[in-house]
Order: structure tokens, then C-alpha cells, then sequence
């Protein structure tokens, strides 16, 4: 196949550029400004449209095996082709069991093979209550480790089957990536802080009768919590911040910090959209952790990312039905929301066309960063010869509007109710093959379909090639 016509997002490039590429049994063979084709070579005319990368999305909760009430790997993999997404990464914490050992891995990855659209690769976890069986050379790390791109923990955790880590623990896990030669991801807010301030709230309320209102559930998760969380990950990994990734980063400040010390962080889309006085208007589709903080976080968050202290933009993708998510208390309604699909349309609209990031900052925090930070980067990341024919058709005159009837994930609450963004995703390939499909110049609620069969996507371990 050669695609043509197109304005290619290049790598290194500050402006798109009007190229062509030939793809051949999945991979980039060659990039020029005209090719010819062969005789039955297949033409992709992408006259008007824009040519992106296809995203990775490190960060996402596909709920399967054990929630898929909330989301599974087909409804969660087809959100993400939808979004321009194809390469995700699932985290070790909401399935059951947890990714802790090699044997709940393999169960895993016989379960969701079966239902990914695009290609996908794992983190390990580790539980504060499976610590000793984590460490050590005979430990679940060292199992898991050929067989992920990282291991995730907490700081706090609201899981009975995967507990938060204890700072002690903390250091060690540290130690044990820096073995291992993968890094580890950190949900970074201080369980002390959010603990006691919730329990000060909790006996005011208490004592004057009042209901728990948005100011409960923001007050414990404060900035201070993230911020002290951080200074402390950072302390403890003294001489290993290189391993160290933190989460879902809510705070310039915090971002700052990782950065200096010389570990990564990202943000998402939520974070960059909206603040905390958005949740009189929102409510618990809004709801996640950390929430999102100030009008000056959200303008110091996207300048963050624009001069790359943030190093990539992820989705937090954790939806839940509306049994779960209006409950009507917004201490008891499930934090998370279905983000995969939304994140690189909201970032392309909102970020490179409106002019807060550049081509090449738009190009790192949608793909480039993630794939070198996980070990995809041979394969992964960008439009180069020799890497996946990941891509994107997008047609930069049209427009999106978000609603979430019409998402393809499970869960169809989101904040982004609503939201007219500019361009529109047409065509997804994976590894040269479409994925999901869109009809040019229709309306802008139209929804396009998968057209690839459940189980095509791929499963990617670290230095994949």
C-alpha cells in the first residue's frame, strides 16, 4: 500500500510535510515525496488530510478479567481506534486477579488477546501486601519483567487486592526496577495527608448534620497531598530517579520537581480541560484521582507540557456505569472516566491547532515519549521507515462533538459531554491495516465503525522489534 497525498506529521519536523509513504507487511519501508506503485498496489488517497503518528496511550484500566461490567479489552480497544490510539498500555490494579505474578499475566493475556482491536502491552503491579514476594531474584519482579514495560504502585490505594506501598517498600520496589531495567510508575498522593484531612471533614460533617459535598472529596486530594507525595518518591529514589515515573501529574509544581530530579511524569487530558470549579457544573463525571485542581494548574499544566517538563499526555481511562458514577455522594461515586478515545482529538484541537504546542512537542506527547519511556520505540512512536505503519487519517476542516452515548468504550459518562473539538479522525491503522473507519463529510455525530475482527491487535513486550 502507498499513502498519498497527505501532509505527514514527520518526526523533526516543525511544519507537516507533503510526502508519501509505502507500507509493506505492517511496517514504514520507505517515506519520499513521490513513489510509484506498482502494478495492484494498493492507493490510499489521503488528499486534504492531515497524517499523525498513532497514539499510545500508557495509561489505561480495561477492567478484564474481573469488572467488565465497567470496561473490557474489545469496548476499551475500539474506544481507542476510535481516538486515534493504537498502541495502549493496561494497568496491573482493576482486574482480577491483579497482574502481581507471572501466573495472573499469562490468565490475563489469555483472556484479552481474544478481544484487542489495536496492540497493547502490560504493567506488573506491586501490593504493599505482596511485598516480600515481589523482591529478589526469585521474586514476581524478576518474573514479570520480560514480560512488561514497568510496574506500577501506589502511595494510597483504595483496593483490598492491590494495597498501597509503604515508603520503606517504596525504596526497595525502586531498587528492584533500577535491577531490572524497568521503571516504575507511582500514583503520587500522600496517604497521611488525604487520611487525616478526610477524617477532620468526616467528624465536622458529622457534627453539624451537613452531607458530604465536592469540597469533601477535593480537600484531602489537595495539591499539598500530591506535592508531598512527590518530594517523598523523590527522596526515597535518591540516585535512581531515572526509574522513576509518576502518574497522572495534577500540579506544575509537581511536574517541576520530577523533572529537575531528572524522573518522568505525564498529565491528561482532564487536567488540561478543566478545574475544580467545573464540578458544581459536572459533577462525578468529572470525578477522578487526583482531581483536578486550580484554573492556574490547568494553565501551568499545559505550559508544562509545551516546554516538556510533562513528558507525555495519557487518558486515565477508567470508566463505570451510571450505577456506580451518579450516585448522588461525592464521596461514594466512582472515581474515573473514559478517556482513551478522547484525549488525542482534544490534544490535536486544543493543543497543536490552537497553538499551545508545537508540532514536535504535539508529536512527543501523543506517542514519541511514551514509545522510548516503555521500550516500544524500534517499533512505535512516530512515522519513520521501519516502524509499525501506525497512523491516522485526519481531516483538519471538520469537526468532533463528544458525546457519550456515541462512545465505543463501556462506559459512557464523561466530562466531555458535549465538546465541539476541530478535526476529525477517519481512518486508524494498525500496523497497516485499518482499524476503524469514519465516512468523510459526515456529520460531526456520526460515529465511523471497527473494522478490523476482535483479537487482531498485538500483544508487545519491552525492545519489542
Amino acid at each position: 500500500m502507498i499513502v498519498k497525498n497527505g501532509l505527514l506529521a514527520l518526526p523533526g519536523q516543525s511544519e507537516f510535510v507533503r510526502a508519501e509513504f509505502r507500507v509493506s507487511e505492517g511496517r514504514i519501508v520507505e517515506i519520499a515525496q513521490r513513489i510509484e506503485g506498482a502494478s495492484g498496489e494498493e492507493i490510499a488517497d489521503a488528499s486534504g488530510l492531515l497524517v499523525l503518528p498513532g497514539g499510545i496511550d500508557p495509561h489505561v484500566h480495561f477492567d478484564e478479567p474481573g469488572f467488565t461490567h465497567r470496561e473490557d479489552f474489545f469496548h476499551g480497544t475500539s474506544e481507542a481506534a476510535k481516538g486515534g490510539v493504537t498502541t495502549v498500555i493496561d494497568m496491573p490494579c482493576t482486574s482480577l486477579p491483579p497482574v502481581t505474578t507471572i501466573t495472573a499475566l499469562e490468565s490475563k493475556l489469555a483472556v484479552v488477546s481474544k478481544g484487542a482491536v489495536v496492540d497493547y502491552a502490560f504493567y506488573g503491579g506491586v501490593s504493599g501486601h505482596e511485598i516480600e514476594a515481589s523482591l529478589g531474584s526469585g521474586g514476581a519482579m524478576a518474573d514479570l519483567a520480560p514480560r512488561v514495560v514497568g510496574f506500577k504502585c501506589y502511595f494510597i490505594s483504595g483496593m483490598a487486592s492491590f494495597t498501597s506501598v509503604n515508603h520503606d517498600d517504596f525504596a526497595r520496589v525502586i531498587a528492584e526496577g533500577e535491577r531490572l531495567s524497568r521503571p516504575i510508575l507511582l500514583h503520587a498522593e500522600d496517604r497521611d495527608y488525604v487520611v487525616s484531612v478526610d477524617a477532620r471533614l468526616t467528624a465536622a460533617r458529622k457534627a453539624s448534620g451537613a452531607s458530604p459535598s465536592w469540597v469533601d472529596y477535593l480537600a484531602p486530594r489537595s495539591r499539598e497531598a500530591e506535592l508531598t507525595a512527590v518530594a517523598t518518591a523523590l527522596a526515597l529514589a535518591k540516585g535512581r530517579e531515572s526509574g522513576l515515573h509518576i502518574v497522572h501529574v495534577s500540579t506544575p509544581e509537581a511536574a517541576a520537581m520530577i523533572a529537575a530530579a531528572g524522573a518522568t511524569c505525564e498529565t491528561c487530558a482532564h487536567y488540561l480541560a478543566f478545574d475544580e470549579n467545573d464540578f458544581e457544573r459536572l459533577g462525578a463525571s468529572l470525578k477522578t484521582a487526583p482531581p483536578v485542581k486550580s484554573r492556574a494548574d490547568r494553565e501551568g499544566l499545559w505550559q508544562r507540557l509545551a516546554d516538556g517538563t510533562l513528558s507525555f499526555v495519557t487518558s486515565d481511562h477508567a470508566p463505570a456505569p451510571a450505577s456506580e458514577k451518579e450516585t448522588g455522594d461525592p464521596l461514594t461515586a466512582y472515581g474515573g472516566i473514559p478517556g482513551t478515545g478522547t484525549w488525542l482529538p482534544f490534544l490535536f484541537s486544543e493543543g497543536l491547532l490552537s497553538g499551545r504546542l508545537t508540532l514536535a512537542r504535539f508529536l512527543d506527547a501523543i506517542a514519541g515519549s511514551a514509545a522510548r519511556r516503555y521500550g516500544l520505540a524500534a517499533r512505535k512512536g512516530g512515522l519513520a521507515v521501519g516502524k509499525d505503519a501506525d497512523f491516522v487519517l485526519i481531516d483538519p476542516a471538520a469537526t468532533t462533538k463528544i458525546e457519550g452515548r456515541k462512545l465505543l468504550s463501556k462506559g459512557k459518562i464523561t466530562p466531555f459531554e458535549g465538546m465541539r473539538l476541530t478535526g476529525r479522525i477517519l481512518v486508524t491503522y494498525v500496523r497497516g491495516v485499518p482499524v476503524y473507519r469514519a465516512v468523510r463529510g459526515a456529520d460531526e455525530n456520526a460515529v465511523g465503525d471497527i473494522v478490523a475482527p476482535a483479537g487482531s491487535g498485538k500483544f508487545l513486550t519491552w525492545g519489542y522489534r
